[in-house]
């Protein structure tokens, strides 16, 4: 069973994201978050697989959480998912260090980022 850990202040978000994980994955657990102490415990009692984060919520960020896996999980895979189309943000996340970096308006390429992500 594949642990997904899911930074998302969004129910919507954070079903679309699901939907799309589980194109791929047939066993997998989800715990959401949306703020940083949930965060860090979830990377402790959690132990996630794999992390699906939103760019931006109030309060906590793709950033942050990154910095805060490369610490205390650093082998676990980390994606982005957002809104923005941007390029400059796309490669400011993978400069960053993020495994991939997805589009929602290109949803459908993050069954085939998780699955890469996970080998």
């Amino acid at each position: 069973m594949y642990k997904i850990l899911q930074i998302e202040d969004l129910p919507s978000d954070a079903y679309l994201i699901r939907r799309e994980v589980k194109k791929v994955l047939d066993a997998c657990e989800f715990q959401i978050v949306d703020s940083r102490e949930p965060f860090l415990q979830a990377l402790v009692d959690f132990k996630p697989d794999i992390i699906i984060s939103d760019f931006s919520m109030p309060g906590f960020d793709w950033y942050t959480a990154l910095k805060l896996t490369l610490v205390h999980a650093p082998h676990t895979p980390f994606i982005v998912v957002t809104g923005s189309t941007s390029p400059e943000i796309s490669r400011e996340c993978i400069d960053a260090g993020v495994t991939e970096f997805i589009s929602k308006n290109s949803i459908q390429k993050l069954g085939p980022a998780i699955l890469n992500a996970l080998k």
